[in-house]
């Protein structure tokens, strides 16, 4: 390699740039108790840490280079197709998968230098190996974490969000074999104390 084909400065600038435009993507969930919204940025770091932290204790077969690109491109796609709550609208929830195709679509279009990123992306949407799908339930468990770390109880009655919703939500984790035993343990940390949204008597 020469240094002719170093990108250039105006390249990683605007790789830059893209990931200011990704961080003005927020989320639904606060960040812990900062206050403030979860943004994507945060939640991809959060993602790739947490994973690197479980990988050596309960993954170890597992490519941890391949890890770190799933969890750092898995929402890259939101910066043309938008963050999806998991309760939103069905209208909203039923286009979500079009609109981060048509995303990847776009990507790959403004990044034809930066394939590795966009290959990521799309093998994350589309659970392509075991790396992606461990990656994909280990994110499921980090939005309920924060909400019990930040606003508790404010959170899920502002969105009437009930114990049986995530309980029925939350059987995505199960998807990774590997990362399945959270499943439970989430729903007890859930229970106790419980802040969820009370369920309508029947």
């Amino acid at each position: 390699m020469t240094k002719a084909d170093y990108p250039s400065l105006e390249r990683i600038a605007q790789l830059q740039q893209f990931i200011a435009d990704f961080s003005r993507i927020d989320r639904v969930p606060q960040l812990a108790n900062t206050g403030r919204a979860e943004n994507d940025v945060d939640h991809s770091y959060g993602l790739a840490l947490t994973c690197w932290f479980l990988q050596p204790k309960i993954a170890p077969h597992l490519d941890l280079a391949k890890i770190f690109q799933y969890a750092l491109a898995h929402d890259t796609v939101e910066v043309h197709a938008g963050d999806t709550f998991v309760f939103a609208h069905k209208d909203e929830l039923a286009s979500k998968s079009e609109r981060e195709d048509n995303a990847i679509k776009q990507l790959q279009t403004e990044w034809p230098d930066f394939t590795a990123m966009t290959t990521a992306a799309k093998g994350y949407k589309d659970k392509i190996d075991e790396e992606a799908t461990f990656v994909y339930a280990v994110d499921k468990i980090l939005p309920v974490l924060m909400v019990n770390l930040g606003e508790k109880a404010d959170f899920w009655h502002r969105h009437k969000i009930t114990l049986q919703m995530e309980i029925d939500n939350k059987v995505t984790i199960k998807k990774s074999a590997i990362v399945a035993p959270y499943y439970q343990k989430l729903i007890d940390w859930l229970k106790e104390p419980d802040y969820m949204y009370p369920e309508s008597p029947s």
